[in-house]
């Protein structure tokens, strides 16, 4: 059996329906149910997915975990929380899958990458920020993982996702929070920048090719690298809005940084022009990106069909 964590969120609910859609069984360990998996609520097991005797009464030898659960603290604060969920909590559930012979899918994250070249790849090392508690925590998880799967203790498959965005956003995600306030304004600024970003969708489809075949290793999940200028003319042309669109230098962005601390991850992040390398994911994983235009697209027409849902 395939057990979720952190299906409330945008890749687990999108998991969730992926493997419905293919008829594959699963289930979902959560401390509650929400709007995003209510199709599923039948299949939600209620509890604190942190809690080894809570796990050890619904998984047996041989399972399947996917561990998706994770806080995502792009304002770096909430430093006890943080290390808590992304660091103590992955290993109470490395250790559990060690102990009781589960398989462990994994979601890393491609800001544990390490190195500043241009194209990047499934990781040697993996890049510790002391500053950034996010990229940290999840770091020395994924380090303590890997570690594990070294001295052949367990079989587990880590996917690093580059910026996730598409349907299905009901918290919604960063990404989602910004197409969901371009419905609303005439005006927008942006920056020298831009990321890789992958669409949810890739995502799912990636995990579930994986998991049919038990697959181990480490794989980065990724799209394009997308400009924020070409972003937002992309989300404003399918809102068929006429907007103004003005630049702000990037001298006065790095300066927001410094003054408002909570913008400085998400600003530092698109400042840097990563191109993350997903060969492994097109020839092993068989999956080919959907380019940013149908991705914006689909995001949008669903952002408007569920304004007041997301």
């Amino acid at each position: 059996m395939i057990y979720i964590t952190g299906a409330t969120g945008h890749i687990g609910n999108n998991l969730a329906r992926q493997l419905d859609k293919e008829n594959i069984p699963f289930k979902i360990l959560a401390r509650r149910i929400t709007e995003a998996i209510i199709p599923y609520k039948d299949r939600v097991i209620i509890g604190d997915i942190f809690n080894m005797d809570f796990l050890a009464a619904n998984l047996q030898e041989k399972d399947t975990l996917v561990h998706l659960a994770a806080y995502i603290n792009l304002k770096n604060n909430q430093s006890s929380l943080t290390e808590e969920i992304n660091y103590h909590g992955v290993v109470k559930i490395v250790d559990f899958c060690i102990k009781n012979d589960i398989y462990l899918v994994f979601s890393s994250s491609v800001d544990c990458l390490k190195g500043d070249e241009y194209c990047l790849r499934e990781p040697e090392n993996i890049s510790f920020n002391q500053e950034n508690l996010y990229q940290r925590t999840k770091a020395q998880a994924t380090e303590y993982l890997i570690e594990k799967m070294h001295a052949s203790l367990i079989d587990a498959f880590i996917v690093y996702p580059s910026a996730v965005i598409g349907i299905n956003d009901y918290k919604p995600s960063a990404v989602g929070k910004e197409i969901r306030n371009c419905f609303k304004r005439r005006i927008w600024f942006y920056f020298s920048g831009g990321y890789n970003f992958v669409d949810v969708e890739d995502v799912v489809i990636a995990i579930t090719n994986g998991l049919k075949s038990r697959i181990k290793g480490q794989f980065i999940i990724g799209g394009n690298y997308v400009d924020l200028k070409t972003m937002y003319q992309l989300i404003f042309k399918n809102l068929n809005r006429r907007v103004l669109l003005i630049k702000i230098p990037n001298f006065v962005i790095k300066l927001i940084s410094k003054i408002i601390p909570k913008f400085k991850v998400m600003i530092e992040a698109l400042l840097f022009k990563h191109n993350f390398s997903n060969k492994k994911m097109k020839t092993i994983l068989n999956v080919q990106p959907k380019p940013v235009e149908e991705t914006i697209k689909n995001t949008v027409e669903w952002f408007r069909a569920n304004k007041k849902k997301s």
